[in-house]
């Protein structure tokens, strides 16, 4: 049904480009008063010429044919000036037409060069996946460990660094809020006391966790030891600096100076008269709600992201690393097994898309808009001149039969010899084009070997549209069976490279 719709296209194109070279009429009536025919016939008839022996036309005769004959090449030279600019165009649309437009050797070429591509990549990667392996088995052995890696992914460092993120962020803003009352600046300046405190409890809380508490699962005891020393160590600093911060809130709270505002001397004499409390030393403080609040809201950050810290990543130090790469490259391994059919089937349908696509376009821009009109018009353009030279020859004629009919009128000698034929009886026909100058083939013998008749041009394009389908055809069943082919080929790719 698409073809069908393609044709009828093609026939609509046809008609619209139907043209050729308009030849001018011959007005019979300008030549004979070119050559003043009804004057010249009366004088020549008057003198008895042409004389009665005579065999070839008089002086007056001849200028009719002789002008006619300028008229028949001036149009001659522009016909064939029309001609030449469409010569080339159905040269060039004929070898199109007559040209291979499929070849099934430079598809095979593309779907090898994916294939080729294809298994170099899986060679390479096997390769890397391999050597990665190996690491991790040694790995497994060295560290006595029974288990596979847990390896950072893109989510995993989303998830574990939004929530760093987003604990900072709370203790931030809460530790400003709370302190800001205790000191001079309020809120701001709470705040930026906050940003520190917040960075120790949260960020380097993440490290501690990250790099010392997942070293409590090393197979070395020294670097189990180092792990508690650090982590004690660093657990003991973060609770008492916390417990400061809240001993002191609690001493502001109760109207007591600090050792801290003390020692800043930001304190005034009748603060100073007034009770010193040392906050360095908390657990002589005694502490309020508030207080207990800042102390355990700074202590719980801390423990979550230490946990967070633990679990970013695998739990047994440097782990996870070393199977990244492997896992990275098992995973480009699969996706590229799964994904080589689905690559492959698109190139193939794109193919068959395209051969059709191409047919189409053949069929439309060469034949249709190219071929058909140009070889059309060359024929229009041959029949028009036949028509045209029928015009001269007729004209002519005429022109000569009038001078006859006038210049026997006038005469009193015999009509010439030239006048009758074989026989001795008068001529009824005048004269005739020689077909050097009637037939278009020998008129415009450049063009002449193109020229097709309106039968030869049917029959012409049936041929072209079903050698073109034959050959679009053709090519769309070899891609069928040459598909089967790769089939089995990336079949026999994926269990090559199957993990």
């Amino acid at each position: 049904m698409k073809l069908k719709k393609l044709i009828n296209k093609i026939k609509r194109i046809f008609k619209k480009n139907n043209m050729s070279y308009d030849f001018e009429n011959i007005k019979v009536k300008a030549l004979e008063d070119k050559i003043s025919l009804k004057e010249n016939a009366t004088t020549d008839g008057k003198n008895n010429i042409p004389r009665s022996n005579s065999e070839n036309f008089s002086i007056c005769e001849n200028e009719a044919i002789v002008y006619a004959d300028e008229i028949r090449n001036d149009q001659v030279s522009k016909a064939a000036s029309y001609l030449n600019s469409i010569k080339d165009k159905i040269i060039d649309s004929t070898a199109k037409l007559g040209q291979k437009n499929f070849y099934i050797e430079d598809f095979k070429g593309r779907i090898q060069q994916t294939l080729v591509s294809a298994e170099g990549r899986l060679s390479s990667l096997k390769d890397s996946y391999n050597t990665h392996d190996r690491e991790v088995r040694n790995f497994k052995l060295e560290n006595k460990l029974n288990r596979e890696p847990k390896s950072l992914t893109t989510l995993n460092i989303i998830i574990g660094l939004s929530v760093i993120l987003i604990l900072f962020l709370i203790e931030y803003q809460a530790n400003g809020r709370i302190l800001g009352p205790a000191f001079g600046g309020g809120d701001k300046a709470g705040l930026a006391v906050s940003i520190t405190v917040a960075a120790l409890n949260v960020l380097v809380s993440f490290g501690i966790g990250f790099f010392a508490l997942k070293n409590f699962n090393h197979i070395k005891q020294s670097r189990r030891v180092i792990g508690k020393i650090g982590l004690t160590v660093y657990l003991v600093f973060i609770f008492y600096l916390n417990w400061i911060l809240g001993a002191y809130r609690a001493i502001h709270d109760t109207g007591g100076v600090s050792q801290l505002d003390k020692m800043r001397g930001t304190t005034s004499s009748v603060d100073q008269a007034a009770q010193t409390a040392n906050e360095l030393l908390p657990w002589t403080v005694e502490l309020n709600f508030i207080s207990m609040v800042l102390i355990f809201l700074g202590i719980g950050f801390a423990i979550a992201s230490l946990i967070d810290g633990y679990f970013f990543g695998d739990t047994y130090p440097e782990f996870g690393n070393i199977g990244k790469t492997r896992n990275e490259d098992k995973k480009e391994i699969n996706r590229i097994r799964e994904h080589l059919a689905t690559e492959v089937q698109k190139i193939f349908k794109d193919e068959i898309k395209n051969t059709g696509e191409k047919r189409d376009k053949i069929l439309s821009n060469i034949l249709g808009a190219q071929w058909r009109p140009n070889i059309t018009s060359l024929e229009n353009t041959f029949s028009s001149y036949k028509r045209f030279a029928n015009e001269i020859d007729d004209s002519i004629d005429h022109a000569l039969g009038e001078y006859r009919s006038i210049n026997a009128n006038f005469r009193t000698d015999d009509v010439p010899k030239y006048w009758k034929d074989a026989n001795g009886k008068m001529k009824t026909r005048y004269y005739n084009l020689s077909p050097r100058k009637s037939d278009p083939k020998e008129v415009f013998s450049d063009v002449a070997v193109l020229y097709l008749s309106k039968d030869e041009i049917e029959k012409k394009i049936e041929s072209y549209q079903n050698k073109i389908q034959s050959a679009a055809n053709d090519h769309i069943n070899l891609i069928n069976t040459y598909e089967s082919e790769i089939n089995s080929k990336i079949e026999d790719i994926r269990k090559k490279y199957e993990i």
